[in-house]
């Protein structure tokens, strides 16, 4: 399996393995779940900003036409 080397801190080497220690799993484990979580989040949220913005645009002007600014 392919791997990438990350370089921590001692302060956050430790933190790591007393939260590892914790939840009961190896390092590389909690590493692993922690990057792919944040990852998978953000590309989750930049979809979802992408769509409701696509969808913005569309709905847009009939809402603006609708609603006049003096009314909004």
């Amino acid at each position: 399996m392919p791997g990438i080397t990350i370089e921590f801190t001692e302060e956050e080497l430790a933190e790591l393995r007393a939260e590892a220690k914790e939840q009961g799993v190896a390092i590389k484990r909690l590493a692993h779940d922690i990057l792919t979580e944040d990852v998978v989040r953000r590309r989750q949220r930049q979809k979802f900003i992408e769509g409701a913005s696509a969808k913005f645009r569309l709905l847009a002007p009939e809402f603006l036409e609708a609603f006049p600014e003096g009314e909004r």
